[in-house]
């Protein structure tokens, strides 16, 4: 049955043979279709963010759907549009940030697909949010509370699922490989930059000899981010190509927001891989202001300092890109 039409030839043409799929199917626990005309409540989609995620990992699925602007009439599905944060491209982009404030470590959606499928010749605009599943051993919550489906419906997330997913086997994300990334697939600065580090880390002379004459995957393999000739998930964090970030199951990436006194966004910067050199960068963001006081009463000579300290702020940044957990999230700062 063909729900609408669209052009084969466009560029996010998988997007829309995706939720042709869906509609084919009837509503299950991984897939929720919402007509949202126009708002929706936020609450409400963190609950179905929490219920969707949890589902998608108890039935062993990288992700699941949230679809907005498919409707159901006499249990058939119709693509009918939505309006939900229609207009700046940014608005999307603040309401993952929005949702991520609300679930454990910072969890968000994968991506929001917006697509335009043709209805009777007018297109209408659906919304697609890809869930990620949740985290191997860690079930996903909103406001520290964990959900799933029953059948259309959201509950509490039962006991038994909780423990299901909290006894789950976790494996050291950053000692496993990427199948499909090669040598070719790092950026060659960042392993230069690499190189150079571990010889001023190592200072002896004929370490560095050695190390200038390894091959990069021969260097690579002895700090242990190849193993076996693959590219580790640490090895294409720190050293990657940010054209190849895709072959990550979620992109890492960092986001630099500046906010104004009324606590809104007044402008962002997002920082992807080789997250090597990142923190030099984000770092450069950072408005770090001097200012001046006088320590006491028997001077008249003001002190100046920096707002906030170099070495400090630099050890926060690493502590986050160490200890991230890479399999849905990015860094916010």
């Amino acid at each position: 049955m063909a729900y609408f039409e669209y052009s084969k030839s466009i560029k996010a043409v998988e997007y829309y043979e995706i939720l042709e799929m869906l509609m084919e199917r009837w509503e299950y626990e991984i897939v929720e279709f919402k007509e949202a005309k126009g708002g929706y409540d936020t609450d409400k989609i963190g609950r179905y963010f929490s219920a969707i995620s949890n589902e998608a990992n108890l039935r062993q699925q990288q992700y699941g759907w949230l679809i907005f602007g498919v409707g159901e009439q006499n249990k058939v599905k119709q693509v009918v549009g939505t309006s939900f944060k229609n207009g700046d491209k940014s608005l999307l982009e603040r309401f993952k940030y929005e949702i991520s404030r609300g679930t454990a470590n910072g969890m968000t959606f994968y991506d929001i697909i917006e697509i335009f499928p043709t209805v009777n010749g007018k297109e209408h605009r659906v919304l697609m949010f890809k869930i990620p599943a949740a985290a191997t051993g860690i079930p996903t919550d909103w406001k520290t509370n964990y959900y799933e489906r029953a059948g259309e419906s959201l509950v509490p997330l039962k006991q038994y699922k909780i423990d299901a997913i909290r006894s789950q086997e976790r494996r050291d994300w950053s000692k496993q490989v990427l199948e499909q990334a090669g040598i070719e697939h790092l950026d060659k600065d960042a392993i230069a930059l690499a190189r150079e580090k571990y010889k001023e880390k190592m200072n002896q002379g004929h370490i560095s000899k050695e190390v200038d004459a390894m091959t990069d995957e021969q260097f690579l393999t002895k700090i242990k981010l190849v193993i076996g000739g693959k590219i580790t998930h640490a090895g294409m964090l720190l050293l990657g190509n940010s054209d190849y970030d895709y072959m990550f199951q979620s992109a890492p990436g960092i986001m630099w927001r500046l906010y104004g006194a009324d606590n809104m966004d007044r402008d962002y910067a997002i920082f992807k891989i080789p997250f090597i050199n990142v923190v030099d960068k984000v770092f450069a963001k950072v408005r770090n202001l001097t200012y001046r006081y006088m320590p006491n009463q028997m001077t008249l000579f003001p002190m100046e300092t920096e707002q906030y300290d170099s070495w400090l702020m630099r050890e926060l940044l690493n502590n986050c890109i160490a200890h991230t957990n890479y399999q849905f999230v990015s860094i916010s700062g």
